[in-house]
């Protein structure tokens, strides 16, 4: 590469007798310049010059245009110069200028110039130091262990920040860090596909990588990072002024964070294009976070992380204890008959999995898709049967919106309130990318829960099939806020994915803290696995046009549910009274008088209507 080289009038660097070093190191004492660089440890360096046992960090600051420094490392055996590096550091990297006077007594030039870095000392003076204390001559001996440092004379500021470490041209290329997706122990999320997450703190070399699962084509970074918060309470992160703020793990051993530095990411060992939410990553992609000063980044801010990669240990057992049975204290069973049932899925398509995923291919096949239809009972024959490891895949009419409390619920045939046959629920908002609610079960693993055995429903949590027959397992949306391709107030499909309950780690499935769910296996018969019979809706999405629902407003309305007919009550100045059904289309208005309104339901089919009065809009169950 051509120098550019920058004539400046340098002095200080006299390679006369001691006498003068002496005179110079007194000017110098009353001469300092000011900057506030503190000393750059040897681990930092990756360009060492030289050959021997002895080690020497070599600084130079430049202080225009902008002010930055470069560091080099220097080796040797014996005894050295300050001359003798200068000048061996010249001969490994054409990139570093410096040029003597004709005399030999002062230098000239010096400056950096790898086409991109452009650094330069020009109109200045500049002085150095040897652990701190001035150095007049280019003769001055070097030791093991000493810091060179050279600097611009005059007010040079200079923060630790901009420091810039030139890459040795002959060192092997920097290998980013990987690790396999079979290598990894924590599994978070669900769907058919998967990445790997890895975050590198550099301040203690660590590193640790997560398994992601995910449905659709492709899923951001960003919304990796939110599965695996939801999931593990050790892990979180903050967004910044630019970019991302900052990665956390806290736990008992490790409290990390590089919170104030700057995190960049990689896909692939290739460095993302795009800020972490919006680039989005497939099936088999390796992300890795590190923050840029443990890095080794090209010419173009390519960055690489070497820390090697281990699997983030999974995170201890929930020792939770959650509602029990029905009719027990505390419980969130939802009835099949609750009057704030607002409606069921209208669509019910089946995957079936196998009698027995262990040793029986053939698929179970009790019951039919219908069944997942239209309202839940206490039959425990109105049932469909997924399998091990089968999927529901549940529509509706209306939309399910997150509302107050429980927004729907999945309801199961079991006999009894223990044996509980359970199953994984996911959500959608677009048919496409579905998202699973974190899930607990943390039944002991020391004996398989046969057909004889039993589940007790005070350890589980987000896992459908909880109560039994007649109450369904209820889910808040709110739990899943904060995804891309998730929107909460407008879910469409519902999904379930049959938990199959083996303590067998090949064969078995775990819940959010990647442990295993104990529940009745193998069912080996044809009614293998969860047991749908209905999934119900309890807040529903409100129709364009009418507004949000307004329990604590004077007006009311009853009875409701109806059948015939329902009576509109406190209805202020004699507003008339607007009914809505499902779509929002205005089905006729009615005029108010005593401050009520009579409206007939009997021309109108069962299912969800609204009434709205001025600016409050009330509910009707028809049925």
């Amino acid at each position: 590469m051509m120098k550019r080289l920058f004539t400046c009038f340098l002095i200080l660097l006299s390679i006369g007798v001691s006498a003068q070093n002496a005179d110079v190191r007194a000017y110098l004492s009353t001469h300092e310049p000011t900057r506030n660089v503190t000393d750059i440890p040897s681990d930092s360096i990756r360009f060492w010059v030289g050959e021997g046992s002895n080690e020497v960090v070599a600084a130079f600051f430049f202080c225009d245009p902008t002010p930055t420094g470069v560091a080099y490392g220097f080796r040797f055996n014996g005894t050295a110069t300050i001359g003798q590096m200068l000048a061996a550091i010249q001969t490994a990297d054409s990139n570093f200028i410096y040029e003597l006077s004709a005399s030999g007594s002062f230098i000239n030039n010096i400056g950096y110039n790898n086409g991109t870095q452009n650094f330069l000392i020009t109109g200045g003076y500049c002085m150095y130091t040897i652990d701190g204390s001035y150095s007049g001559g280019l003769s001055d001996p070097l030791s093991d262990g000493n810091y060179f440092e050279l600097t611009e004379w005059g007010d040079c500021t200079l923060p630790t920040s901009n420091i810039y470490y030139p890459e040795d041209p002959n060192a092997p290329a920097a290998e980013d860090a990987s690790i396999s997706a079979d290598d990894i122990l924590y599994w978070v999320g669900g769907g058919e596909h998967s990445v790997v997450f890895a975050a590198n703190w550099c301040d203690t070399a660590i590193a640790f990588a997560w398994g992601v699962r995910f449905s659709g084509d492709s899923i951001t970074v960003k919304d990796v990072m939110h599965t695996i918060a939801l999931y593990d309470s050790r892990f979180s992160f903050t967004p910044g002024s630019w970019g991302l703020g900052d990665i956390l793990f806290h736990d008992g051993t490790y409290n990390l964070s590089l919170q104030g530095n700057w995190w960049m990411f990689n896909v692939n060992g290739t460095t993302a294009p795009l800020g972490y939410d919006a680039q989005k990553v497939v099936d088999g992609d390796i992300i890795k976070f590190g923050d840029e000063s443990c890095g080794i980044a090209d010419e173009n801010y390519n960055y690489t992380w070497a820390t090697p990669i281990q699997p983030v240990a999974l995170p201890a057992a929930s020792t939770e204890v959650f509602d029990g049975i029905v009719g027990s204290d505390g419980c969130q069973a939802i009835a099949y008959n609750d009057v704030n049932i607002l409606g069921w899925a209208t669509g019910c398509t089946i995957e079936r999995g196998p009698q027995d995923i262990a040793s029986n291919p053939t698929l179970a096949a009790y019951g039919s898709e219908s069944a997942g239809v239209g309202a839940s009972s206490t039959s425990t024959m109105d049932a469909v049967s997924l399998g091990d490891g089968g999927k529901a895949m549940l529509t509706f009419g209306m939309p399910i919106s997150d509302g107050e409390g429980y927004d729907f619920a999945v309801f199961e045939n079991s006999l009894n309130h223990t044996f509980l046959e359970l199953a994984f629920v996911e959500v959608s908002s677009d048919g496409e990318h579905f998202y699973r609610f974190p899930s607990v079960s943390n039944s002991a693993l020391t004996t398989q829960v046969n057909n004889g055995g039993s589940v007790d429903a005070t350890k589980l949590h987000n896992l459908a099939g909880k109560y039994m027959v007649g109450w369904g397992t209820p889910f808040d949306l709110a739990e899943l806020e904060g995804y891309s391709n998730l929107d909460i107030h407008n879910i469409t499909h519902v999904r379930l994915v049959d938990a199959v309950g083996s303590i067998n780690p090949l064969y078995g499935t775990t819940d959010m803290n990647g442990h295993l769910i104990n529940d009745p296996y193998p069912t080996n018969f044809e009614s293998s696995g969860f047991d749908l019979t209905g999934v119900a809706i309890m807040n529903g999405w409100t129709p364009n046009g009418v507004s949000d629902f307004d329990e604590s407003a004077q007006v009311t309305v009853y009875p409701n549910p109806c059948t015939d007919f329902v009576v509109i009550s406190n209805i202020r100045n004699n507003e008339p009274v607007i009914l809505h059904n499902i779509l929002g289309e205005q089905l006729e208005v009615l005029e108010s008088s005593d401050y009520s309104c009579r409206v007939n339901m009997q021309r109108y089919p069962a299912g969800i209507y609204f009434i709205q009065v001025g600016n409050t809009t009330q509910k009707i169950i028809k049925r």
